[in-house]
């Protein structure tokens, strides 16, 4: 929803740029206008009026004042006249031949307020006679309005409320745009959270979103394959790995039970005897990693029920350190067990088979990696909201290759066997915690486990 409301407001805000930006390119088309229209009309020094208020009259007819030069006066004008009361040319500057004529009272009051045979001109009423001024042909457009007081106040008092509805308009038309655009893109937004949690998409393709909406159930169908093809492997793989593990334990049964046998034989030869010995310490290792590469592949596809109990810590741990000590690899160890005071008292809620298996891959991996026998320490605490299991050893600890692939998921060809360590990590994940995997200081290997308490 915080990515909805910021869509929405992006489109206001666009809504109320639009706006603000054709109030100002009107402003600018309006100012770019006067200014053509200024530069563009002839530039009369002065007017006609002023040009008219400076003519003398002398003997020998009218003169411009002598304040300035005639082509000063006329700066601006092509042609300038002067008609006495019965409409006679009493004088004249440039005046164009077409033009030097007789006009009687309606041609004056006609190019009064129009034109003179095409010219644009001025008129001045003088003492004198009347004054006109003249321009180009084309120079200048003259044309007279007429309206009623009342209409032009309208126009001036109605101005604002016009530009304030255009833009009123304008704004309710981009918020509406905005609107079916956020609806739209709200449904495909709405499809990409569906895709990322996995769930199949089949988004309406009509509208300006209608590309990118098939896009995505294209995109949709094709993880949707995939994820069946990925789920048929993995439950190819689990079921394959499974049967691998059954049909290999019951002769590993047979093998280990016959090394057995021949190693409490009396009667055979120490050599033989020790060998087998070794045959079924190999076969227990065998086992344990069939145990281990089934459990692994049962975690990672969730196909490993978590069966969680709530245990009181204190007692849990010293019953599975006995366990343990009941199996052959505690010959060549020596465990110590300490817990403060409130993890011997903490309630934990966990699958008790996973978490035995998890403190005895632990333990195995100290004794299994060290020739020699190995001090190992398991301390538990209570720290915030979890119980911290600590297994120490003092033994040659994790190589660098070995922690580079557990901590920074790093592995390379050479990187050593981690399977059980592996199940250490998913052991805690099932159950909301973490694990840590470090050397310990001087020497030897220390690994925390967080379990959440219950």
């Amino acid at each position: 929803m915080k990515t909805f409301a910021r869509l929405i407001w992006r489109y206001v805000l666009t809504a109320v740029g639009v706006v603000l930006l054709l109030l100002v390119l009107t402003i600018s088309l309006l100012g770019w206008i006067s200014w053509r229209e200024g530069y563009l009309q002839p530039q009369r020094e002065y007017s006609y009026s002023e040009i008219a208020d400076s003519m003398v009259e002398t003997d020998n007819g009218m003169i411009f004042g002598a304040e300035h030069a005639p082509e000063e006066w006329m700066d601006g004008y092509a042609w300038a006249m002067i008609l006495d009361e019965k409409g006679n040319v009493k004088w004249n500057y440039d005046l164009p031949d077409e033009l030097d004529n007789h006009y009687s009272s309606s041609d004056i009051a006609s190019f009064s307020r129009w034109y003179l045979d095409d010219y644009p001109l001025f008129c001045w009423s003088e003492d004198y006679g009347l004054f006109v001024a003249g321009l180009t042909k084309g120079s200048l457009w003259k044309y007279n309005l007429y309206n009623s007081p009342n209409v032009l106040q309208d126009i001036v008092h109605g101005i604002p409320l016009v530009i304030l509805g255009m833009l009123l308009l304008v704004l309710i038309f981009c918020l509406w745009i905005g609107w079916r655009g956020t609806k739209r893109l709200r449904i495909v937004a709405e499809g990409l959270d569906a895709l990322a949690d996995g769930q199949t998409v089949q988004l309406p393709t009509d509208g300006f979103t209608g590309e990118l909406a098939q896009k995505l159930n294209q995109t949709s169908s094709h993880l949707q394959k995939r994820n069946e093809m990925l789920v048929r492997r993995d439950d190819t793989r689990t079921q394959w790995i499974a049967g691998v593990s059954h049909d290999v334990r019951t002769p590993l049964a047979l093998i280990l039970g016959w090394g057995e046998q021949l190693e409490q034989d009396s009667s055979l030869p120490d050599t033989v005897r020790h060998k087998a010995a070794g045959i079924r310490t190999q076969c227990e290792k065998l086992r344990s990693l069939i145990d281990d590469l089934n459990l692994t592949s049962k975690l990672e596809y969730g196909a490993q029920p978590l069966r969680k109990e709530t245990f009181t810590a204190g007692p849990l741990f010293r019953e599975l350190v006995a366990q343990f000590y009941d199996s052959p690899l505690a010959e060549n160890c020596e465990i110590t067990l300490n817990q403060t005071n409130a993890a011997e008292h903490a309630q934990i809620s966990v699958d008790r088979a996973l978490l035995a298996r998890l403190l005895e891959n632990l333990l195995s991996n100290s004794v299994r990696h060290n020739s020699e026998s190995v001090k190992i320490c398991i301390e538990t605490e209570i720290r915030e909201n979890f119980l911290y299991l600590t297994v120490i050893d003092n033994g040659k600890g994790y190589p660098p290759e070995i922690l580079a692939a557990l901590n920074l998921q790093e592995t390379t060809e050479n990187t050593p066997h981690i399977l059980g360590l592996h199940v250490v990590e998913q052991i805690a994940a099932a159950h909301g915690g973490k694990s840590i995997f470090e050397s310990n200081y001087p020497s030897g290997a220390r690994t925390c486990v967080w379990l959440p308490l219950g």
